[in-house]
């Protein structure tokens, strides 16, 4: 009966926090996957664009460093993130050493747009290129460049892969960087939200399960040491019984 009383408790343990990882995933998983990453297959994501650059050969990947730490033969792809002032002016000064940037803004005067006022551009449909001290900006809206807006119409999916054609950087970087992923958290952390539920399940339940089968055959027994036997013992124990009943003739 006790067996089966802790059996019932680690499988009603294990269901509890697969439970906890369902609702986190369903919750709170978003903010481990926000719109506009590559992470993020939904709607508003950028999984389509990046598997597709990925698929036709370009040298793409994730970058969890701002965009100025890059090289100056690369590209960076931004895309709707939350820049201050200083950041800006990073960006743009890397431009100027010779970085190519594509900066993508749902809002109607995006940072970058706002900062180059006055210097001259050329339209490609709703997308503006720049040519910046040494290096070109593409700016556009975000919007168009979603999983769900790319499967409808890939115009403009077409538009940058043509762009990144020309400029041939030696790597393309998606910045997730300016949507909270960074090079600082620790491979760990950057692991989707339900995928750490699922370790610490595994480290919960593997415990349970070791307290369980420790418990099952009941405290341990003491293990005395046997005593080896002489092979003539009982020659003297017959010869102290004669003495001690003084029959030794």
């Amino acid at each position: 009966m006790k067996s089966k009383r802790l059996s019932l408790i680690v499988v009603l343990l294990l269901a509890l926090f697969a439970g906890l990882s369902w609702a986190a995933n369903r919750h709170v998983g978003g903010l481990r996957h926000p719109n506009y990453t590559t992470f993020s297959n939904s709607d508003y994501g950028l999984s389509l664009l990046f598997d597709t650059l990925r698929h036709m050969g370009y040298p793409v990947a994730v970058l969890y460093r701002p965009a100025s730490e890059a090289g100056i033969n690369d590209a960076v792809f931004i895309a709707n993130p939350r820049l201050t002032s200083d950041m800006t002016g990073d960006i743009l000064a890397w431009v100027r050493r010779g970085g190519r940037l594509i900066y993508l803004d749902n809002r109607h005067t995006n940072n970058i747009d706002h900062a180059l006022d006055g210097e001259n551009y050329t339209n490609f449909g709703s997308l503006r290129w720049y040519r910046h001290g040494m290096g070109e900006i593409l700016t556009g809206r975000a919007g168009e460049f979603t999983n769900v807006h790319l499967m409808e119409d890939p115009f403009y999916g077409e538009g940058i892969a043509y762009m990144l054609y020309v400029w041939n950087p030696e790597y393309i970087y998606f910045a997730d960087y300016y949507h909270g992923f960074r090079r600082t958290d620790s491979a760990f952390r950057q692991l989707p939200l339900w995928l750490q539920l699922i370790f610490f399940q595994i480290v919960i339940g593997t415990a349970a399960l070791m307290w369980h089968w420790g418990k099952r055959f009941g405290n341990p027994v003491p293990l005395y040491e046997e005593m080896e036997r002489e092979e003539n013992e009982q020659v003297f124990v017959l010869a102290r019984l004669y003495k001690q009943a003084d029959k030794r003739r």
